[in-house]
């Protein structure tokens, strides 16, 4: 009677692992017919070569940068994994298409990646647990107004150390507007960070950007830690507004040039040392000088 229980328990448990493995292989097969519809074939300017990372080498040595960027440089709080490997990765890493920078003439390293940008597109993150930006923002109005296949996630952006002279993110977003041509992009979206998780040292900036670039009701979006911060009060809301746009970092600055506009409040990513915003661009408003320069 034992014996026929255990063969039972076994039997049970084997058609569960068969169930489950047909149903991972199904889904990865879904995945990669949508990652195989259209192709995008790579652009080569002088010693520079962008494209999407095909080979797991090349997704492993840009992480190895956003490791280098994120943890080492700007001081996130790694988990003891990734602290041994020396990686930041995540789920969203499988399903995602990975923008690379090479620097052909790159000297004294193995790695050649000098920039780098997570692109998951909304009918991928459908089918694999949603975008990393709904873990830190409520994004059920813009999810609600356009299709998945419309809206775009940004994330995981970054430049070597070396390299911060805009060029490779120049290079960077040459790549992402054809990529939204390719793929008929009408939403982008994702996080842009302030360093650190001290919010009120940012009051002026947070409220030069509320007061400017708020998002408007209908494509608004709310944190999912609404802590209430003083950040916008009488004594800032008469700021200079150029000399805090030229404060604002790097990436806040790029998204709100081309036409972003970003969430009411923030939220606080303590492992990442960050204060992060929401950014919804819609690529119809993008600011006319850029879509010359990126989108013709």
């Amino acid at each position: 009677m034992f014996v026929y229980k255990v063969k039972d328990n076994f039997l049970n448990r084997d058609l569960k692992v068969s169930k489950f493995k047909s149903n991972s292989k199904k889904k990865i097969d879904f995945l990669q017919t949508l990652k195989t519809i259209k192709r995008f074939s790579k652009i080569e300017i002088e010693n520079f070569v962008i494209k999407i990372a095909e080979k797991k080498s090349e997704l492993k040595k840009a992480q190895a940068l956003r490791y280098s960027v994120f943890y080492k440089e700007k001081k996130a709080i790694p988990s003891i994994s990734k602290k041994i490997l020396k990686l930041d990765y995540d789920k969203v890493d499988k399903f995602a298409d990975h923008l690379i920078v090479i620097d052909n003439n790159r000297k004294g390293s193995k790695n050649k990646i000098v920039g780098t940008y997570r692109l998951v597109r909304g009918d991928i993150a459908a089918h694999c647990g949603g975008f990393y930006t709904s873990s830190e923002f409520d994004l059920s109005k813009i999810l609600n107004s356009y299709k998945h296949n419309q809206i775009l996630e940004l994330g995981r952006s970054c430049v070597h150390q070396g390299y911060r002279n805009g060029t490779i993110m120049n290079l960077l977003w040459k790549a992402i507007a054809k990529y939204v041509k390719l793929y008929d992009i009408k939403i982008l979206l994702g996080c842009a960070s302030f360093h650190g998780t001290d919010v009120l040292k940012y009051s002026n900036e947070l409220s030069y950007l509320r007061k400017n670039f708020s998002l408007p009701d209908d494509l608004s979006v709310k944190s999912l830690k609404p802590k209430i911060y003083p950040t916008y009060t009488a004594s800032n809301s008469n700021i200079n507004d150029l000399r805090t746009f030229v404060k604002l970092p790097p990436l806040i600055k790029g998204y709100i040039r081309i036409g972003g506009k970003v969430s009411h409040d923030c939220f606080v990513d303590h492992k990442f040392n960050t204060i992060d915003l929401c950014v919804i661009v819609k690529t119809d408003n993008i600011d006319e000088k850029y879509k010359k320069k990126y989108l013709n």
